[in-house]
């Protein structure tokens, strides 16, 4: 049976729990059993333990009592409101019972039994029927008799006290229960053997000449081995024990564990519950959380996935990001071209497992269609692929549960292809997955590094601004020149006079009028500042102080400002200009008493007024030419360099940890399996980029490069780096081979102007640190250039790296095209499971190491019925399914693999 929608998911399991009249130890205090199961129901709720192992010694009658409350449960009123939670819990019957040899301690093997409760009927005869206790030339059966003829053989005359000695005394042999694991397959395949490893009563305990965690060879006791090897699972929650028996502790590999103790086993704990306040509490609340249906198959596949029991207080965290279900509501009418559409009129809603879930399907059967509705949903759908769809609005058809979920992550059957093939788009894909996971911390680097580069436009800018203003200023000083030729013609002294005056008049009003214009600028950014904000009225810490104090006193500056009387400055300027159109009249007086024209004497007077005003521009010309040449040697590429490395560092910090997993991959299937890596670059090929910027600059300039390819193939002849040795222009056409062709001349005229050859330089650095148009991402497989490799091998690496990096929902369509059924058997399946753990991943796929080797949670089967869909939904443990699975492509090999991977065997 399958309690979930949602596949195999975590819940807790106690699978140690002793009930009321427990044949050894029994504390419990409950007046009759009912009362007790009350009880037990109502705190295995509280603590949402989905399975429970009922244990008692060598018996399962107290399995069958409270098997027998559940179907009673509707007489219970206190238990009425908590009715359906308790039906949903399955019970499991686990015998614990006690095995030769003796421990050091003294104390004999505590082991288990536990049973698929379909097997119970067959118990009496297959098990405890069959095992018994050898006492003299006597042998007793593991049931009421045997334990009353025992007791009685042991000198107890009273049949319940005879019945107590006789389980207290019982003992299983272990050549006994290998014996009946191997020879009764019904036994064997409907029963799941642990062994405790307390160093009290546990196989641990067997010390003998070796120690199990300091002996670094993993030797064990032949006794101990035997007994590791009859056991399926170890009841134990220490770290230590977990490590070693899955071959994780250092200096034990699998091998030698799988040698030694005949397979990888896992751990599970239980709460040993032997009295009321105990039950379903764990010691520390290490409870046992396993991820499996709630069913004796279920428990069965931690076997072959050990992975799918974790033992601690909280379940393991499951994909933040997740799809949980979808739904397709296509009416009847919709078709596909002319036939009817598959999923019109679809009844299913199709639940996602938060970790893998397989789409399996026949050719038809929908797979690719219903993964590329989720893409349309989503705008990542190849645009053509519902052509034939009518209607042909496909989202408002297509709900999401959450609606809101963003960044799915889809890869269509070519998309591999096109990852593999296209190093910038693969560059591309990794660096946006990288920088969601570092939470955008490089594309903020990257953004920085990027505006950071306008310091070269700016630099750019500098330098044509400063040529504008050096010509303007000579310009200027021509003009200046020809007022003072014009001046030094008149020699007069009535003129001379005048002429002095009006220049120190003009002179005083250009100072004024200087000084007004800075101070109304300055006044009107103080102004809008003030008015762009307000003042806090709640203050929270020290900054909003801190705002209020610098707010108020820019309110004061502006209050200050205004209550300043400037008439006696306006008054004065208007007085100035008053006496200049005085100096200026008995200018034009005095030349017309010379008999000068119209002309002339408007030349005169234009030269006398505007010597001071070309001074002033001359002056303010070499103030700017003087701040850009401060400007200029203040430029620095010392930030921007910093930022580039801190890129550099975050992307390569990055990149070394999935790198490490791509190692770790590797070493565990070293004959299949090449080490993938992944190392960040800057792409030094950045001329012809460059060489295309430095065209468009000169078309700015009106400037036009013929003959554009020999120009290129002459600039190319000097490196990149010679060129940003050259201090000056002079230095780098020293550099250019002469030659006899208008082309070179050209070129020879171009860099011989100091800006062009500045603006060359400033173009090159700016390329060079251009991160983000010239980072690579460069993909080696097995040492190896990733376009060096085949093509198998490249889309191999290609789904490796995409699955690896993320923590968004991928959805990839049949992900085995193009790949060799080696390396999904021995590499995808291990980053598989180890990335679903992390981000939620669907495959529509037929290769079974996808479905049973990657521990699909949960499946999804798509059949065609007669031109329509259905789904059904199911998981690896569902036995009803098994034909499914074994019909996949590789089904029958995959199974075996599965076994053979942890050594087990049937």
């Amino acid at each position: 049976m399958n309690n979930s929608n949602r596949g195999s998911e975590w819940r807790k399991w106690d699978l140690h729990v002793h009930t009321k009249d427990t044949n050894k130890n029994d504390q419990f205090s409950s007046k009759t059993f009912d009362e007790f199961c009350i009880d037990f129901f109502k705190k295995a709720v509280e603590n949402e333990i989905a399975v429970i192992g009922i244990t008692d010694y060598f018996s399962i009658e107290n399995y069958k009592k409270v098997q027998n409350f559940m179907q009673r449960l509707n007489t219970f009123q206190e238990l009425k409101e908590i009715k359906e939670d308790i039906e949903k819990i399955y019970l499991i019957p686990n015998v614990e019972f006690r095995m030769l040899p003796s421990t050091d301690k003294g104390r004999l093997i505590n082991i288990h039994c536990i049973f698929n409760p379909e097997y119970v009927s067959e118990l009496d005869n297959d098990f405890f029927g069959t095992l018994e206790y050898s006492s003299g030339s006597r042998k007793h059966k593991m049931n009421d008799n045997g334990f009353i003829a025992l007791g009685k053989e042991l000198g107890e005359t009273d049949e319940n006290r005879a019945l107590k000695k006789g389980i207290d005394s019982f003992v299983v042999s272990h050549s006994d229960l290998q014996k009946l694991r191997d020879e009764n397959n019904d036994f064997r395949s409907n029963t799941i053997i642990v062994v405790s490893n307390s160093n009290q009563d546990g196989a641990s305990a067997i010390q003998k000449h070796y120690d199990l965690f300091e002996n670094e060879s993993g030797s064990l006791d032949a006794t101990r081995q035997a007994i590791y090897k009859l056991s399926n699972m170890i009841f134990s929650s220490n770290e230590n024990d977990k490590k070693f028996f899955l071959g994780l502790k250092e200096g034990v590999n699998k091998e030698s564990v799988i040698q030694k103790c005949g397979s990888l086993k896992p751990c599970i704990h239980g709460s040993d519950a032997h009295k009321e306040d105990k039950l379903f509490k764990p010691d520390n609340n290490r409870y046992c959380w396993i991820k499996a249906n709630p069913t004796f198959e279920g428990l069965k596949q931690v076997i072959y996935e050990p992975s799918r029991v974790y033992i601690g207080v909280n379940k393991p965290q499951e994909a933040l990001h997740k799809i949980e279900n979808l739904k397709l509501e296509f009416d009847s009418n919709a078709k596909w071209d002319n036939d009817t559409f598959c999923f019109a009129n679809f009844k299913n809603i199709i639940n996602f497992s938060p970790f893998l879930t397989c789409i399996i399907g026949g050719r038809g059967s929908g797979k690719s269609t219903l993964l590329n509705l989720i893409a349309e949903k989503i705008d990542k759908a190849d645009k053509f692929f519902f052509d034939k769809l009518n209607p042909k609005e496909v989202k408002s058809n297509v709900i999401f549960t959450p609606d809101e979920i963003e960044n799915i992550e889809f890869l269509a059957q070519n998309s591999i292809e096109e990852f593999a093939k296209d190093s910038k788009k693969f560059t591309e894909a990794i660096y946006q997955r990288l920088d969601k996971n570092a939470n955008k911390e490089l594309s903020n680097i990257e953004k920085k590094i990027t505006e950071n580069l306008e310091i070269f436009d700016d630099q750019i800018k500098l330098l044509e601004d400063r040529r504008s203003y050096h010509n303007h200023l000579i310009e200027k000083a021509k003009e200046l020149k020809k007022y003072e030729n014009i001046v030094k013609t008149l020699t007069d002294k009535t003129y001379l006079e005048n002429k002095d005056a009006l220049q120190s008049n003009h002179k005083q009003i250009l100072e004024l009028q200087n000084s007004r214009n800075k101070y109304n600028e300055l006044y009107k950014k103080l102004k809008n500042v003030y008015d762009e904000y307000r003042k806090v009225e709640k203050l929270q810490n020290n900054y909003d102080d801190y705002f209020n104090e610098l707010y108020l006193n820019i309110e004061s500056l502006i209050t200050k400002c205004n209550a300043v009387d400037y008439s006696k400055d306006e008054q004065l300027i208007e007085d100035l200009e008053k006496q200049k159109s005085t100096y200026l009249k008995n200018i034009e007086e005095y030349l017309k008493s010379k008999g000068m024209n119209d002309e002339n004497i408007k030349d005169a007077q234009s030269a006398s007024s505007n010597i001071e005003n070309v001074k002033d521009e001359i002056s303010k010309l070499k103030m700017q030419i003087n701040k850009l040449r401060k400007q200029r040697h203040k430029f620095t590429i010392d930030d921007i360099d910093a930022e580039i490395e801190k890129f550099r560092s975050k992307v390569n910090y990055k990149l070394e940890e999935i790198n490490q997993l791509f190692i770790n991959i590797a070493r565990k299937n070293e004959e299949d399996v090449k080490v993938i890596r992944v190392e960040y670059q800057l792409n030094e090929n950045i001329f012809d980029t460059m060489f295309e910027q430095f065209v468009n600059q000169m078309n700015h300039y009106k400037i036009n490069i013929s003959e554009k390819t020999t120009f290129k193939n002459y600039l190319q002849d000097i490196t990149l780096e010679e060129v940003l040795k050259c201090k000056k222009s002079k230095n780098f056409t020293e550099k250019i081979n002469t030659r006899n062709s208008q082309t070179y001349q050209n070129l020879i005229s171009i860099f011989s102007e100091e800006l062009y050859f500045q603006i060359y330089k400033l173009l090159i650095m700016k390329n060079m640190r251009d991160v983000e148009n010239n980072k690579i991402l460069k993909v080696f497989y097995d040492s190896k250039p990733l376009d060096n490799t085949s093509f198998g091998q490249r889309c191999t690496a290609a789904i490796v790296i995409l699955i690896s990096l993320g923590n968004n929902p991928i959805i990839i369509d049949e992900p085995e095209a193009h790949l060799d059924s080696s390396l999904i058997a021995n590499y995808l399946v291990d980053l598989i499971k180890e990335k679903k753990q992390q981000r939620q991943i669907i495959f529509a796929t037929h290769n079974a190491n996808f479905v049973l080797n990657a521990d699909a949670e949960l499946i999804i089967k798509l059949e065609n019925n007669e031109g329509s869909t259905e789904a059904k939904s199911f998981t690896i443990e569902d036995h009803n399914y098994r034909e499914d699975l074994l019909k996949l492509e590789g089904g029958k090999e995959a199974f075996q693999k599965r076994e053979k991977k942890y050594g087990i065997s049937k």
